[in-house]
């Protein structure tokens, strides 16, 4: 759902930074980072997700809240699917609040999210991406399934007062994509970079640049046929499970975990493999996105 048509780039509101934090619980019995939302006062649910740019609102949803889509500057979204047509347009989601707190107007691109809803479960409104997560600080509690807005990271001390273990890293990119690269991930065998994809329902996407590596045919057990989606629809992917173990900084889990190898651009110099939430959740793990001073802390062993 990637696109280069909108330039992502927005403030808290006023409203936002009175509040100084704001923390609400997520919806994860999908896999995915549910939230409740308003547009314009109607109720929007969407999903936060590190690897959408800019954000994301159905074309329809749009509509009917009569957003002005910019049809002349439409274009093709980027991801994942296997659709020969993909049509996105330009728009602002505006005034966008969260339990009552207000975020202003965030750049989006319109897009049919029917095939989304459709794997999704529920109907899918929006995507919160990259134009929503610039300049703010997030918390994702995956084992407190709740998320919350601050003004600064001192203001999430409470939150992670009991997390026995920290690991800190750089919140950096690859070339000119937005999504969250993380160094040094240990794939049953292979080492190398890995995107981090709060939008992903799965726990390990291998690109077929981390298959090729030493070792990983070897250590993958075939078992079938998983179906996903993306912004260019539905596509399919051969399942395996690891006869390894998953590891990045202090955090670890043991041999037998879900991967599925899918298309993509990765390469063993950029990235090998897609990670999203269910790893993250299956660590027990809260996450801290500083997009403001570009910094990802990962806490651990939480009472």
């Amino acid at each position: 759902m990637k696109s280069r048509l909108i330039a992502a780039a927005v403030l808290l509101s006023a409203n936002t930074a009175q509040a100084a934090t704001l923390t609400v619980p997520f919806d994860f019995s999908r896999g995915e980072i549910g939230i409740d939302v308003s547009v314009k006062g109607a109720p929007l649910h969407v999903i936060l997700d590190t690897g959408v740019d800019p954000s994301a609102i159905d074309t329809t949803r749009a509509e009917a809240l009569d957003l002005a889509l910019n049809r002349e500057n439409g274009g093709e979204a980027s991801g994942e699917g296997d659709d020969k047509t993909a049509l996105v347009f330009p728009v602002a989601i505006q005034s966008l609040t969260i339990a009552g707190y207000g975020f202003g107007d965030i750049d989006a691109l319109a897009i049919d999210m029917t095939g989304m809803s459709k794997q999704y479960g529920k109907q899918l409104d929006g995507v919160l991406g990259y134009s929503f997560l610039t300049n703010k600080i997030t918390l994702i509690d995956y084992p407190g399934r709740t998320l919350t807005f601050a003004d600064a990271p001192v203001e999430v001390i409470s939150s992670v007062r009991q997390c026995r273990v920290r690991y800190t890293v750089p919140l950096k990119w690859d070339g000119e994509e937005t999504i969250p690269i993380i160094g040094d991930f240990q794939i049953g065998p292979a080492q190398g970079q890995i995107s981090l994809d709060t939008g992903s329902n799965a726990a390990i996407s291998l690109y077929p640049a981390g298959l090729a590596l030493p070792g990983m045919r070897d250590a993958l057990i075939e078992k079938g046929e998983v179906t996903y989606s993306g912004a260019r629809g539905t596509s399919t992917a051969k399942s395996y499970v690891l006869n390894g173990s998953v590891a990045f900084g202090p955090f670890s889990l043991p041999k037998g975990q879900a991967i599925k190898v899918i298309k993509g651009t990765g390469a063993p110099e950029s990235r090998i493999a897609n990670i999203g939430n269910r790893l993250f959740a299956d660590m027990k793990l809260k996450m801290l996105l500083d997009y403001r001073n570009h910094l990802i802390t990962f806490y651990g062993g939480c009472r």
